[in-house]
């Protein structure tokens, strides 16, 4: 791949910029003047992408135009490469917002020339949006100009797209580009602790702090809404330990990034309770609370669990040629980030309750606790898309969304899957406040909870009960075999380890669902990180039986408090 030319992008962008009103013709005549005509019927995705692409790059300088699929091959070569290339994978594209509008107006009616121009220059800015998010993750490939310019730069081409009188604003500060052109699913993680590492080395001030906002609130409403999800799925209360079993199970990678954000929020924060204006210490605190809101009692009131739950053993620990486990750079790193956050949420629980008081959903027209999506580009997309529902669109930007307040009132949304509830944000907020209470009060403890502090008994392999210790095993003690995974069926069938695909356990591994796992004689096993919320999280002690010895060593590495391993001759 040529060197990658980050000033090349900016001419090209600013050249779009100045073709607007063509380009927005363009897109109306050739994708949207097209009632009965065979591209209305399309739903090919690929299709779409490289009409609206030749209504973007036609009559470009060559220079200029050899520059379409430049920003996606880079991302591509970052590892950020799309989990599913035949769909959208949760990223703003055109192409979605076509097949979209195509199937609305086939239901009601086909609009006027006024009405399409609209909506083609709508268009128009998801295309420009998307590709400022892309870019954003050039940032530290600006030609040699530091990082700060290059943000002044990508925010001097997003105001040129939301200055036009009457122009969709998708997105008004650039700080959030960096966060959400990391929304799509992608096939690895190790990419986003890279950025999130390439963040902290190029930014400082008010600018760092305003990217960590931006991902607090993004990470926060993400697992808030798959929590929400959960619970509909499962016809559960969102307090149920399955519900919330099943949310972290998923997100081990949004919990660590999450808890990295909050870091130097809440750092900001002690520096503003001593001494900085009221305004920014309300801002911080809406931050914190919109972060940690995510899972108050993971976040809040059980940090015992917070560290196993966001180990990735891909990412974070690395097997020397003599099997010894160490952590990797980026596991040194989260340890070392957590410790930190630890430290800082005790220390500043009390601040945060008082001045979390005034973040209330009762007091307010429009509580951001309220929001329920899925992924940063459905909100985008939605916004883009209001228009063809007209006053049910949303009258707000994606960043205002998660203000504490919007002066033109509580967003509209219209999509699958896309709410505001005021009765979800009363109780986000006070799960949140109830947390905040119980971390303020705990006395330094890692559990502040009223279940007992319980531990994972681990048998290897070869190991009957017989070899046990007396008093090894407490009583009561839970069975949880179920929550050991493995390829080998055999052994999932003699001792009730639940049978997966390799592929199965290879793909959850990846994304961090694993305690601890291990390949042995071509057969994988795991131990779910489900068994933490549904046993030790309530305070039982649990038991596993017959686990690879490869497992055990793991665990021994990720979960050494937690955890209690017997060795080969069932000796603790």
């Amino acid at each position: 791949m040529r060197p990658f030319s980050f000033s090349a992008h900016v001419a090209l962008l600013d050249e779009l910029l100045a073709r607007r009103p063509a380009i927005v013709e363009e897109i109306e005549r050739r994708l949207l003047n097209v009632k009965d005509k065979d591209v209305s019927r399309s739903r090919d995705r690929r299709a779409l992408d490289a009409a609206f692409a030749t209504c973007i790059f036609d009559g470009l300088p060559r220079e200029m135009s050899a520059l379409n699929g430049a920003l996606a091959a880079a991302r591509s070569a970052d590892g950020l490469e799309p989990l599913f290339r035949q769909s959208s994978a949760h990223e703003l594209n055109p192409a979605d917002l076509l097949i979209r509008a195509y199937d609305h107006w086939e239901r009601q009616r086909w609009p006027g020339a006024r009405a399409r121009l609209a909506y083609a220059d709508r268009l128009y800015a998801v295309f420009i949006l998307h590709q400022l998010e892309d870019l954003s993750l050039r940032i530290w490939d600006a030609d040699g100009a530091d990082a700060d310019a290059a943000l002044g730069t990508l925010q001097r081409l997003m105001d040129g797209v939301n200055a036009p009188a009457g122009s969709l604003v998708l997105l008004r500060d650039a700080r959030w580009l960096l966060h959400t052109a990391q929304g799509p699913l992608t096939s690895r993680l190790d990419p986003y602790f890279a950025i999130a590492d390439r963040i902290d080395a190029s930014f400082t001030g008010a600018t760092l702090v305003g990217i960590h906002a931006a991902g607090a609130k993004l990470a926060g409403g993400h697992l808030r809404s798959q929590r929400r999800h959960r619970m509909a799925d499962l016809q559960r209360d969102a307090a149920d330990p399955l519900v919330l079993a099943m949310t972290r199970n998923s997100n081990a990678m949004d919990l660590a990034l999450l808890v990295r954000d909050l870091v130097p929020l809440l750092e900001a924060y002690k520096d503003a309770c001593g001494a900085g204006p009221r305004e920014e210490r309300q801002d911080l605190a809406d931050a914190i609370v919109q972060g940690c809101s995510a899972d108050p009692e993971l976040l809040l009131t059980r940090l015992d669990l917070l560290e196993p739950y966001t180990v990735i053993e891909d990412v974070f620990i690395r097997v020397e040629a003599d099997r010894h486990l160490s952590h990797t750079p980026a596991g040194e790193r989260h340890l070392a980030t957590l410790a930190s956050y630890v430290t800082l949420a005790g220390e500043l629980a009390a601040s945060l309750r008082e001045d979390a008081r005034a973040l209330d959903p009762a007091e307010r027209d429009y509580s951001p606790l309220g929001l329920t999506y899925g992924f940063c580009a459905d909100l985008s997309s939605n916004i883009a898309a209001g228009v063809l529902y007209g006053a049910n669109g949303t009258n707000a930007s994606l960043d205002e969304l998660f203000a504490l307040a919007d002066p033109e009132g509580p967003p509209q949304l219209s999509g699958q899957g896309l709410d505001v509830s005021a009765g979800w944000a009363r109780l986000m907020f006070d799960d949140t406040m109830a947390a905040l209470d119980a971390r303020r009060s705990s006395g330094g403890l890692p559990n502040a909870s009223r279940a007992r502090s319980a531990r994972l008994f681990v048998i290897p392999e070869g190991v009957s009960a017989e070899d046990l210790p007396a008093g090894f095993l407490p009583e009561p003690v839970t069975a949880a075999e179920e929550h050991c995974v493995t390829s080998d069926v055999t052994r999932a069938l003699s001792n009730g380890m639940t049978a997966f695909p390799r592929s199965q356990i290879t793909t959850d591994r990846g994304e961090g669902r694993f305690l601890a796992s291990a390949e042995a004689g071509g057969k994988w096993c795991g131990i779910s990180k489900v068994v933490l919320t549904l046993c030790t999280g309530q305070g039982q002690d649990a038991v596993l039986t017959d686990v690879p010895h490869g497992v055990c060593e793991v665990l021994r590495f990720t979960c050494g408090e937690l955890a209690v391993v017997a060795n080969e001759k069932g000796r603790a």
